[in-house]
């Protein structure tokens, strides 16, 4: 469900708390705390209270997007909703409990992706299990993400929340049950925000509806005075409650409109320390607010700036980027600034003066730019950019490369990061500036008045810790810019210990503040363990490739979320064992129950792993049997009707037919739209012994070695697919008015998949390569992390030719999907294309003796058949190749002059292959031999496929090549499959010729079968 309905209507409470809390995101009335009752607090304490005035509003964050369906469905809405803060120090913890109502007679997946500002991740997690709420457990992110899948497959009850690209999270919850309701729980902790000697905690609540019933509760730990709050007619009051404060409201039908805010004093350059027992140690966290002298920035006279212009790039906060130009620019009149635009290219626009403040017509340049694309920062050469100093304006989400440009730079320059998008990677952002001794600027984070003061001087800098052996895993341990109060946590093995934190510009200590770290007076409530983690994982995030293993751990010991750890919820005790996942410490019986039914299987569990390898060889001696084989070519005594066999449509009868007779048992299939069990393994073995000719399958873009049959080469031609989109029709054939038609026609298909494919291949094939490519590319930036749109663009990558693209973007799916044997295959793939042979056949070998769940190495048993095609092609191209490595029993020369492969995008589909031979004979899951020696691989039923036809010797005359929607059983409606064909003549030969056409199944389901190539010998 998108988010102006659903979202707004059920997550925005949640979402806006979880982006604004800390983003500081409130309206004008709610900001001022109360004048008189300042004044009376601040004459009793060692420092000044200011009151808050506007200047600390900020513009809010975009929305995040809820899903189902990838439709709008306001029947399904936030029923209730009950808030939990607790502050201790300056440390709160938030926790949301929100029910959900689903009016809609259809069992639903719910999918949310939000962003959280930076630093703060999720660290709790817990669905409705049989009417009580179960907390989440931290597993790895590829083994959460496959069980999730698995047991989705049986309706039964999961929950996962997982990290994905940059500082965004994502919840999948299924089922939400037809006519009822379900209830989650997410929760974070974060450190409150200093402005103005007040540490606030903000809570938007701006309902655009009512809630059924609606409940919020402050508590402020051990706080010897009241915390300060603002005039409103909501009668949110704390009052005392022996030690603390409690604020607290409960309402029925009720909906809130101001926000919770309240502030807490806080003294300068005295340290405010937190601690908390562990196994005789302790973890601790202390936070100060440094005062020291400002310094002027000086800012270059020769500037450049990269404006990302991606798609992503148009969700950016351009106004207060503006904002940050027009601060500069008044304060240096006069600049020479370079600009170039980043999307999937870096294209230089010129050189733009600044005279007396005036920057209009730069500004103009920004304000026209066309957001378009993916983004790539590979194209980023810092060697030929001009400008002494670069401001660099991006989300740090890079689609289409890896984003650190910085390897093969001159890094003699300062390059300043400025992030304004609610879903960015801080991290990238950071360390870029870091490593260049820039400026790293989170606008959201910064009130107008604190945003310029950054700009406009030198930024105050944490240099480190001075401390004795006692103290150890201080975080962070490396230079760090100072926004008003900065914390340091870490852990001490002694109750009574002391650090010094170091303070300075530049690389110079200037400041030191000493904090005594003593357990007896320190305040000791408060998750201080888990704000150590997150300032540890956010250190080491700054090199995920480097510190992927210790990031696991922490998020895994700590229940914190990491790029590589998620938190998952199971419904049932047979699922917890078979899994190998440990239920929650909440859950003592489960956990129990767990120890006694886990005991002795340990064994067992390491045996479930799939591999294919043997299936790989029983495949290869089939293959050989049937290339051995002598078809002689028959014609028949009397002429065959021309419609004697023809493709089929699937007519009322032989869908009801395939009904009632399992699919891939030579003779008909169930019904993929429902539910079908997958064939056992010992089916297929015995299948393969019996010569069936059905085992596995897969595709490939190599080549093999021998010349066979005809010495003719014919020509492939790829057939017209017939396209009904509106969008179409109203384009011109002229590229360059299409071109802003298609921008204008873009905001009713913004979120469409196709449109962008569609519109991509008619650039393409109207000659302009450029506009195909980038219109292709930003189905990179509609989605964070999904292999599903990244499988489609490889697809048309590969057709294209855009090879060093497809490599990066397998590897991408390799990243997020794991588990299946299609990511490494395709990945192969690629790398064959981009001439990586030796890299190719390890990967595509791999793909083999990997270890896969039962359940997927079931599902992908005809991967196999398709694997050794494709591992024999690259040897007998690659003379030289290094094969020691490779089972001997899978090098077969088996040439053959046509070979056709599809695979698909989407997960839990059912896509038919089918070739027409010039008899008349079509070759498919029903008919897996033909007369002239046609054979067709094992039918896949769910999964990518792929399938694969082979004909060792043609006969003269014509080929036709169809591919057949049968059916799917997708959870969501992820929009029309995509089917990728590679058809080869001459598989070997050095006259072999390949085409590869990509198409979507727009009209799968009213038109079946459709045409996809013909070829005549």
């Amino acid at each position: 469900m998108s988010i102006r309905s659903l979202f707004t209507r059920t997550f925005l409470p949640f979402l806006l708390c979880m982006l604004s809390v800390l983003l500081n995101s409130c309206s004008p009335p709610e900001k001022k705390i109360v004048q008189q009752y300042a004044q009376e607090q601040a004459p009793q304490a060692p420092y000044t209270v200011d009151t808050v005035t506007s200047d600390t509003i900020l513009q809010q964050a975009q929305l995040p997007v809820l899903k189902i369906d990838r439709k709008e469905n306001p029947d399904v809405y936030l029923q209730s909703l009950d808030i939990q803060v607790e502050v201790t120090g300056n440390i709160a913890s938030t926790r949301y409990t929100m029910v959900f109502k689903n009016k809609t007679d259809r069992i639903l997946e719910g999918e949310l992706t939000f962003p959280l500002p930076d630093g703060r991740t999720v660290t709790s997690y817990a669905l409705d299990i049989n009417g009580k709420m179960r907390d989440a457990v931290p597993v790895e992110k590829a083994k959460a993400t496959q069980v999730f899948e698995e047991i989705e497959q049986r309706q039964v009850d999961p929950g996962l929340l997982e990290r994905v690209e940059g500082n965004n999270f994502r919840t999948r919850i299924y089922p939400i049950p037809s006519n009822g309701i379900r209830t989650i729980s997410i929760g974070y902790e974060e450190e409150l925000a200093l402005e103005r000697g007040l540490q606030y905690y903000r809570l938007p609540m701006a309902y655009p509806d009512s809630l059924e019933k609606f409940a919020v509760k402050a508590t402020v730990w051990k706080s010897s005075q009241k915390p300060l709050v603002p005039e409103s007619d909501d009668e949110i009051r704390f009052d005392i409650a022996g030690e603390n404060y409690v604020a607290s409201l409960a309402r029925e039908n009720y909906r809130p409109s101001r926000a919770l805010i309240f502030a807490l004093p806080v003294p300068t350059d005295i340290p405010q320390v937190m601690m908390q027992p562990a196994q005789g140690s302790h973890y601790f966290f202390a936070s100060v607010a440094p005062k020291m002298e400002t310094r002027k920035k000086q800012w270059d006279s020769d500037l450049a700036i990269i404006w990302d212009v991606s798609l992503s790039g148009s969700q950016r906060n351009l106004e207060r980027e503006m904002e940050i130009l027009d601060i500069i620019f008044a304060e240096k009149k006069n600049a020479d600034v370079n600009l170039y635009l980043l999307n999937n290219k870096l294209n230089g626009k010129g050189k733009y003066k600044v005279a007396n403040g005036n920057w209009d017509e730069l500004k103009n340049a920004l304000n026209t730019a066309i957001f378009d694309g993916g983004t790539d920062f590979s194209k980023i050469d810092l060697n030929n950019i001009a400008g002494n100093e670069i401001l660099f304006f991006s989300d740090g989400i890079s689609t289409l490369s890896d984003a650190d440009f910085l390897k093969n730079a001159k890094l003699n320059r300062p390059v300043h990061s400025f992030v304004s998008s609610s879903k960015a990677d801080y991290s990238t952002m950071k360390l870029i500036a870091g490593k260049t001794k820039g400026k790293f600027v989170n606008i959201n984070a910064l009130s107008p008045e604190r945003l310029k003061t950054e700009l406009l001087n030198e930024t105050l800098q944490f240099l480190g810790t001075e401390h004795g052996n006692a103290v150890s895993e201080v975080y962070p341990s490396i230079a760090t810019p100072v926004h008003g109060n900065f914390s340091v946590a870490g852990i001490s093995s002694v109750n009574d210990a002391e650090l010094t934190l170091l303070f300075g510009f530049g690389n110079k200590v200037e400041k030191r503040i000493k904090v005594q770290l003593d357990a007896k007076k320190a305040v000791g409530q408060g998750n201080v363990y888990k704000i150590w983690a997150q300032k540890k994982i956010t250190e080491l995030d700054l090199s995920y490739e480097k510190n992927r293993t210790e990031l696991a751990e922490l998020g895994q010991q700590f229940g914190i979320v990491t790029r590589n750890t998620s938190l998952i919820v199971l419904e049932t005790i047979s699922d917890y064992v078979l899994y190998g996942i440990e239920p929650p410490a909440t859950e003592p019986g489960l956990r129990t129950e767990y120890l006694r039914r886990a005991k002795g299987r340990e064994d067992r569990q390491q045996d479930t792993g799939y591999n294919l390898l043997k299936y790989a060889v029983a495949a290869a001696e089939k293959i050989k049997i049937w290339w051995n084989t002598d078809f002689t070519s028959k014609k028949p005594k009397y002429p065959t009707p021309d419609n004697m066999e023809r493709p089929v449509s699937l007519s009322q009868a032989d869908t009801s037919a395939r009904n009632n007779i399992p699919k891939g048992m030579n003779v008909e299939a169930v019904d993929v739209v429902g539910w079908m069990d997958n064939p056992s393994a010992d089916f297929v073995l015995d299948q393969a012994t019996e010569g069936s000719g059905t085992l596995p399958d897969l595709m490939g873009g190599l080549l093999m070695s021998g010349p066979t049959g005809s010495k003719s080469q014919p020509t492939i031609t790829i057939k017209p697919i017939k396209q009904d989109n509106d969008y179409l029709n109203k384009l011109t054939g002229k590229t360059a008015d299409d071109y802003q038609i298609y921008l204008k026609l873009r905001n009713d298909y913004a979120n469409s998949p196709t449109f962008y494919f569609d519109m991509a291949n008619w650039f393409y094939t109207h000659n302009d390569r450029e506009t195909a490519l980038r219109v292709l590319t930003s189905i990179a930036d509609l989605e964070l992390e999904n292999a599903s749109l990244y499988r489609l663009l490889g697809y048309r990558l590969k057709e294209y030719g855009e090879y060093a693209l497809e490599k990066f973007v397998c590897q991408k799916v390799i990243e997020w999907r794991p588990m299946e044997p299609q990511s490494y295959r395709d990945y192969a793939l690629a790398l064959a294309d981009n001439g990586e042979a030796q890299a190719a056949l390890d990967t595509l070998y791999s793909t083999l003796t990997k270890s896969y769940s039962e359940n997927l190495g079931r599902r992908n048993l005809g991967i196999a058949e398709v694997v050794i095609m494709e591992i024999n092609h690259l040897i007998a191209k690659n003379p030289s190749l290094n094969t020691s490595r490779i089972d001997k029993r899978l090098i077969i020369n088996i040439p053959v002059d046509i070979r056709v492969v599809i695979n698909w995008n989407m997960d839990n589909t059912d896509i038919d292959l089918h070739v027409k031979d010039p008899n008349n004979e079509q070759c498919y899951y029903r008919k897996l031999e033909t007369s002239i020696g046609g054979r067709i691989s094992d039918d896949i039923t769910s999964g990518y496929g792929p399938e694969q036809f082979l004909l060792k010797k043609a006969v003269k005359g014509k080929y036709r090549v169809y591919v057949n929607y049968y059916g799917d059983r997708q959870f969501t409606q992820a929009g029309p499959s995509t089917i990728m064909a590679e058809i080869f003549t001459k598989y070997a030969d050095k006259t072999e010729q390949r085409k590869i056409v990509s198409l979507q199944m727009s009209n799968a389901k009213k038109d079946r079968m459709v045409e996809v190539a013909e070829f005549e010998f």
